[in-house]
C-alpha cells in the first residue's frame, strides 16, 4: 500500500497544476498581507480616550434615539466597554491577528482547490484513457482507489499547511510576531465571545479539518461516478458553493422540522463551534461529527463500490 501511495503521490507532483495550485496559494497569501496592511493603518496609543469619546456620544444619542435604534446603541455601547474592561485593543494587528482575521478565511481557497484535484482524480484516468493501465497492476481495485485517495488527503493536508506556513511568514514579515496569547472579541450569535488569538486561529484549523475530509471526500465520490473530468470537476465545484446556501435554508427549516436538523449542509461549517457550543438549537459538536462521519462512511461505501463494479471500457 505504501509503494502504491507513493507512485499515486509521484504522478499528482508531476502534474504542473498540483504546483501551481501551491503558487497559487501563495501568491494569494502575500496580496493579502499587502491588502491587510494597507486598510489596517497605524495603532493608535491613546485608543482608550477615543473609545470613552465614542461611548459617550452613543449615550447622548441614546437618549433621543427611536425605540427601534435604541437596542441596537445600546449593544454596541456594551461591546465597546467589554473593550476598555478588558483592555483590549480592537484595532490589535500582529502576525496573529492577520493569521486568525485573514489566512484562516483563505481556508475557502484551500477547499476550492482540494475539490478541484480530488474532482479530477479518477475521472482524468478516464478522460486521458489510461485507466486500463491502472488496473491491470497486481492489486485489487479497492488496494488502487484507497492509494489514490490517500494520496489525494496528503495533498490536501500540504494544502492547508502550506496556507499556514505562508500566513506565518507573511505575517512575521508585515507585522512582526506579536504576542500568542493576546486577548480578542470575536462576534457569536449570542453576543461577543473573548478568546486568545492564537489559540483561537489554531482551533478554527482543527474544526475546519473534518469539514475538508468531508468536502473532499464528495469531491472524490464525483471523481468516480463521471468519465469526463470537466463534468466531475464541474459538479463537485457546484456543490461547494452551493452548500453554504442550502446550510442557511436548512437553519431555517430547523426550526420547524426536526429531521433538516441531520441533514448534512449545516454540519459542514463545524468552526462555528469555536464561537459557541450549540447550533440548530440544541446541537453540540459531537452531534455533528457524528452526522458527518456518518455521510462520510455512505460516501466512502458508495465510491468503492461502484468503483469496484464499474466497467473499464473507454
Amino acid at each position: 500500500m505504501i509503494a502504491l501511495i507513493r507512485n499515486e503521490l509521484m504522478k499528482l507532483f508531476q502534474k504542473k497544476s498540483s504546483w501551481i495550485y501551491l503558487i497559487i496559494l501563495v501568491l494569494a497569501v502575500i496580496v493579502a498581507g499587502i491588502i491587510y496592511n494597507k486598510v489596517s493603518g497605524e495603532p493608535d496609543p491613546n485608543w482608550q480616550a477615543g473609545m470613552k469619546a465614542q461611548i459617550a456620544e452613543l449615550q447622548k444619542n441614546a437618549k433621543t434615539a427611536p425605540d427601534q435604534e435604541k437596542q441596537f446603541i445600546m449593544n454596541e455601547i456594551e461591546q465597546k466597554q467589554k473593550y476598555l474592561d478588558e483592555n483590549i485593543y480592537p484595532n490589535a494587528i500582529s502576525n496573529w491577528h492577520f493569521m486568525n482575521n485573514v489566512v484562516f478565511g483563505m481556508t475557502t481557497l484551500v477547499t476550492l482547490l482540494a475539490v478541484i484535484v480530488c474532482s479530477a482524480s479518477v475521472s482524468s484516468e478516464f478522460a486521458d484513457g489510461t485507466i486500463k493501465q491502472l488496473l491491470i497492476r497486481p492489486h485489487q481495485r479497492w488496494a488502487i482507489l484507497l492509494s489514490k485517495y490517500l494520496s489525494l488527503m496528503i495533498y490536501s493536508l500540504i494544502l492547508v499547511a502550506t496556507l499556514i506556513t505562508a500566513g506565518y511568514l507573511v505575517g512575521l514579515i508585515a507585522f512582526g510576531n506579536g504576542d500568542f496569547t493576546a486577548k480578542i472579541f470575536e462576534m457569536a450569535i449570542d453576543g461577543q465571545k473573548e478568546a486568545e488569538v492564537g489559540p483561537q486561529f489554531f482551533l478554527k484549523i482543527a474544526y475546519y479539518l473534518p469539514s475538508l475530509l468531508v468536502i473532499t471526500a464528495i469531491a472524490f465520490m464525483l471523481s468516480t461516478l463521471f468519465k469526463s473530468q470537466a463534468l466531475a470537476v464541474g459538479i463537485g465545484i457546484f456543490v461547494l458553493f452551493i452548500s453554504s446556501t442550502l446550510g442557511g435554508l436548512i437553519v431555517l427549516l430547523a426550526e420547524k422540522y426536526e429531521w433538516a436538523k441531520f441533514l448534512i449542509f449545516p454540519h459542514l461549517d463545524l468552526t462555528i463551534y469555536a464561537l459557541q457550543d450549540k447550533i440548530l438549537g440544541d446541537i453540540t459538536l459531537p452531534i455533528s461529527l457524528a452526522i458527518l462521519a456518518v455521510y462520510y462512511a455512505i460516501f466512502m461505501i458508495l465510491t468503492f463500490v461502484f468503483f469496484q463494479r464499474r466497467d473499464i471500457s473507454i
